[in-house]
């Protein structure tokens, strides 16, 4: 009893979470263990836990603006990150050249700067076919650390090559390339934009990949950065596969401005998995805006807006029927999570790509136009285990999601 008393006293809390009293929580907010919603593993256990196994919530305290040219400055921040940095350390864990041909591409930037490094996955032994799909994958790195780059690519890589079968070989000679793009606040919006959009033509235009389809996925931010590359590289992309995205929403006032603000967010502002008080801090840094404590200790966590979107205009139908012209729009796979306080996020853009449809297919019925193929359908699930929690804890729908995937790409090919 005197374990389970200090274990329980111990996790309440977490460093960088929203009990410091420095700021308001959102009235509508609720412990995670009357979270009813959540898996029960996620709601009693991991939901605790995931503040210490990756405990990004320590870099709330860092600086989101850096003078990066002065030394003492840039490595303090640096040092500062570094913790919460480390849940990348466990990526390393998983070791790709076991699991796949792993080659490992350099792409110059057309700014300089240091070169963007491209992973590029293929079943062990597979020939080169021209006719063979091309899946981007933008890194579940929250636009400040590597998390999870390794092993979520492994999981969804290997889950597709088993849906292979002789009369269907799809992902025979599929590569699957991670793009690591530049992170903040050492490099602020579009930075990571501009490097997937650069990785996508590269891959595309100068290794001629992509034969058998072109297929863009992202998880949290990545997903935000999946929605953005499909929306500037339309006329390539085939289907594109967004779970969780951080999608800021226009403030109320109409000021112009987005922040973080939401009903589910408002619900799930004491969960770890990702700490609000973090996703702020993300927003902050990936714009390039100042934490000023006298301002922000009067507004309500998720409150805070900047004037730059950082979802360059994929939440904006008119974005959308701009650049689709009279090609077929990618088909989306979407999945957002019961106790994210990112899912309002993922359910609007959902709404936006809705409408979307609904307007493409009226302005091409009036042009009696003749689309090729179907006009883009949405593949929608909402899973139970919170940010991300599905690809360990509810197995069966990860089963679902990626058949659902692997038969749209089937579909392309």
């Amino acid at each position: 009893s005197v374990v389970v008393a200090l274990l329980i006293n111990s996790l309440s809390t977490f460093e960088g979470g929203p009990h410091n009293g420095t700021r308001l929580i959102p009235k509508e907010a609720v412990p995670i263990w009357r979270t009813n919603e959540l898996h029960w593993f996620v709601r009693f256990f991991i939901g605790y836990l995931f503040g210490v196994v990756a405990p990004v919530g320590t870099m709330t305290v860092c600086p989101t603006v850096v003078d990066w040219a002065n030394v003492a400055e840039a490595e303090a921040a640096q040092l500062c990150m570094k913790q919460g940095r480390r849940c990348a350390d466990m990526d390393n864990l998983i070791d790709l050249n076991s699991l796949f041909d792993e080659e490992i591409i350099s792409i110059d930037r057309p700014k300089g700067g240091d070169p963007m490094r491209v992973t590029l996955l293929k079943k062990q032994n597979s020939q080169n076919e021209a006719k063979a799909p091309l899946i981007l994958y933008i890194t579940a790195a929250d636009l400040l650390s590597e998390e999870e780059k390794n092993t979520f690519a492994a999981r969804m890589l290997t889950t597709l090559l088993k849906m292979d079968s002789e009369n269907s070989p799809v992902m025979e000679s599929a590569t699957w390339a991670i793009v690591e793009y530049r992170l903040a606040p050492e490099h602020i919006y579009p930075a990571a934009t501009e490097d997937c959009v650069l990785a996508l033509n590269h891959l595309v235009h100068n290794m001629g990949l992509g034969g058998g389809g072109i297929h863009i996925a992202g998880i949290s931010a990545g997903g935000t950065l999946a929605m953005e590359t499909t929306l500037k590289s339309m006329a390539m992309v085939d289907t594109f596969y967004v779970d969780a995205p951080v999608v800021p929403f226009p403030t109320s006032d109409g000021s112009k401005e987005w922040s973080m603000d939401s009903p589910s967010l408002r619900r799930n502002s004491y969960t770890r998995m990702p700490p609000v008080t973090w996703l702020e801090w993300s927003l902050k840094s990936y714009t390039g805006m100042e934490t000023v404590p006298d301002v922000e200790k009067d507004l309500i966590f998720g409150t805070i807006s900047t004037s730059v979107d950082i979802t360059g205009g994929s939440m904006t139908v008119s974005e959308w029927i701009k650049r689709s012209k009279s090609t077929s729009l990618p088909r989306l796979i979407l999945v957002t999570a019961k106790g994210d306080p990112l899912q309002d996020g993922g359910l609007a853009f959902k709404g936006v790509y809705e409408k979307v449809i609904e307007e493409v297919g009226a302005k091409n019925s009036k042009r009696n136009s003749n689309i090729k193929g179907e006009i883009s359908r949405i593949k929608h699930f909402d899973t139970n285990s919170g940010h991300g929690g599905f690809y360990l804890f509810e197995p069966s729908v990860f089963q679902d999601v990626m058949k659902e995937w692997y038969s749209e790409m089937r579909s392309v090919w």
